[in-house]
């Protein structure tokens, strides 16, 4: 899996801010899509603060990679975090594809994704394992935008 996720960059000239944002982004969707995508999320009816918090789950999962990968450009982690948008959702156009703004990067929801996506993002660079946190957000924040049941069952009790 991750070999396909990494081919854009094999055939590209990019940057190395680009090739590592590309890298980043590929390891926290390989870590996040099985659990989105076994929710089935109906992401294009999600209301503002639902998408600022999945989207500040993602950007707070690429923090703590940037820093294992001692990369502290504030710029790198918004472009990984806006490229896993992309390849988790990829055809998003009409949403989730904005830029993290200021006023998104302002918010409370942003700033709760943002802890959630940290903590999961620490669990694994600590131990390799997956956290729960998104699970929690999507069996809670997300349960009417995604199949409940099938979160339900990835959630410990």
């Amino acid at each position: 899996m991750f070999q396909r996720l990494y081919q854009f960059h094999d055939e590209s000239q990019d940057t190395q801010e680009v090739a590592s944002a590309g890298k980043i982004a590929a390891i926290v969707a390989a870590l996040t899509i099985p659990t989105i995508a076994r929710s089935e999320l109906d992401y294009h009816t999600l209301p503002v603060d639902l998408e600022a918090k999945l989207v500040g789950y993602l950007h707070g999962f690429c923090v703590p990679i940037c820093a294992a990968w001692q990369i502290d450009n504030a710029d790198v982690q918004l472009a990984a975090t806006g490229l896993v948008i992309n390849l988790i959702f990829p055809n998003s156009q009409a949403s989730l594809s904005y830029c993290v703004d200021s006023a998104i990067l302002r918010s409370e929801a942003f700033s709760k994704g943002v802890e959630a996506g940290h903590s999961d993002a620490e669990l694994y660079r600590a131990t390799g394992r997956k956290g729960t946190a998104l699970l929690q957000i999507l069996a809670s924040d997300f349960r009417g935008f995604c199949d409940y049941s099938k979160v339900a069952a990835g959630v410990p009790a």
